[in-house]
């Protein structure tokens, strides 16, 4: 049985609910410390937590391998036999209000893209990296009927929307340096997704910065006047699923199990055969069109996109965020990301699914090892 929700933003806020001083005291001494196993009984349920990428009344984690394990219920299945729900949970709110979920001990499991996942670990919440669950995902500025941006440094002075905290910003905030620009050049305003697409088709705002679901808008005389493809790593996006603390020491076989299901997941999005259908689930989960994810994964390689492997080119890509972060003022301070990540899962379940030539491990340059 499944359970659907998507809160706002029910979890109390972060100053309420822990000191941040001692977050980040306590979480960096137990991101340097390895996770301790206390075996206990079974979990009655685990929650899962994921922005909230779908339009129509249709919550859902967006075009990641999640989606594709969510459709087919391989959770489900993998669980009900122990009588163990699985709870899902969508916020409007992305990532800052799956961060407070998480802070209040609400989630067990969450899905995220790199500058929101980087964001809560800089501020001490108490998670680790067990999986990759989409690389190099692009972004795109949607302007309102009749307002002309053809280049970024048309955005100078422009009324832009940007869920700040999200994957979305990094990107954004990099476009802008292309052009030499900072969000103060432009009037940034910080919106939820859905609140946004209404504001641009209104002509509320010039434009809004957001993923490939702005695809949606183009037949209400939206335009789709940049994309970040084809700009390098710097522009793209990764995603992961990560684990609480918590939860992987307390119930380190259910972990196990799912991320077993998740390297199910990212194998059959990985194989060329399945792209039609793909793309087609994608569409039904979320409510976005066909054409949305069709124009997003156009020219890419599924197994490199969809490669769960948590390897040097993944882990480079988040330190590579952490920098940004830190240089754009995004975070604070850092963390150690490569300590943060624990692959031994990974490993584990493409070694019981015998799927070791499935993907190429990629190099710190983002490169597959052995290539030339």
């Amino acid at each position: 049985m499944t359970q659907q929700k998507n809160p706002s933003l029910s979890a109390p806020s972060l100053s309420r609910a822990w000191s941040r001083r001692a977050v980040l005291a306590s979480g960096a001494a137990a991101l340097a410390a390895p996770i301790v196993l206390r075996a206990q009984t079974p979990a009655k349920v685990i929650r899962i937590g994921s922005p909230d990428l779908g339009t129509a009344g249709k919550p859902s984690p967006g075009s990641s391998v999640l989606a594709v394990v969510q459709a087919h219920k391989w959770l489900e299945e993998e669980f009900e036999k122990d009588g163990i729900k699985v709870e899902w949970n969508f916020f409007r709110g992305a990532g800052p209000a799956v961060h407070e979920a998480v802070s209040a001990k609400q989630l067990d499991v969450i899905s995220l893209g790199d500058l929101a996942a980087v964001i809560g670990r800089a501020r001490g919440l108490p998670t680790r990296f067990i999986t990759a669950s989409g690389r190099g995902s692009n972004s795109y500025l949607a302007t309102a009927p009749g307002v002309s941006i053809h280049t970024v440094a048309d955005l100078k002075g422009k009324k832009v929307t940007v869920l700040k905290g999200t994957a979305y910003q990094r990107p954004f905030d990099n476009l802008l340096a292309s052009a030499g620009l900072t969000e103060k050049d432009v009037k940034l305003i910080n919106m939820d997704w859905p609140s946004s697409k209404a504001a641009v088709v209104a002509g509320q705002i010039d434009a809004t910065f957001g993923g490939a679901d702005l695809f949606l808008l183009k037949d209400k005389g939206v335009n789709i006047a940049l994309s970040t493809k084809g700009r390098g790593p710097a522009y793209t996006i990764n995603a992961g699923i990560l684990a609480t603390d918590d939860f992987l020491a307390q119930q380190p076989q259910l972990a196990q199990r799912l991320v077993r299901q998740l390297v199910r997941g990212a194998q059959w999005a990985s194989q060329e055969k399945n792209r039609d259908a793909l793309i087609k689930l994608y569409a039904d989960n979320s409510g976005n069109p066909e054409v949305a994810f069709r124009e997003e994964l156009a020219g890419d390689s599924l197994g490199a996109r969809f490669s769960p492997l948590l390897d040097d080119g993944f882990i480079a890509g988040y330190q590579g965020v952490q920098d940004d972060g830190l240089k754009l003022g995004l975070i604070r301070q850092g963390f150690d990301v490569k300590a943060w990540f624990q692959p031994a899962l990974v490993q584990q379940a493409i070694k019981d699914l015998k799927l070791d030539k499935q993907w190429a491990e990629t190099d710190a340059t983002g490169k597959a090892k052995g290539a030339a």
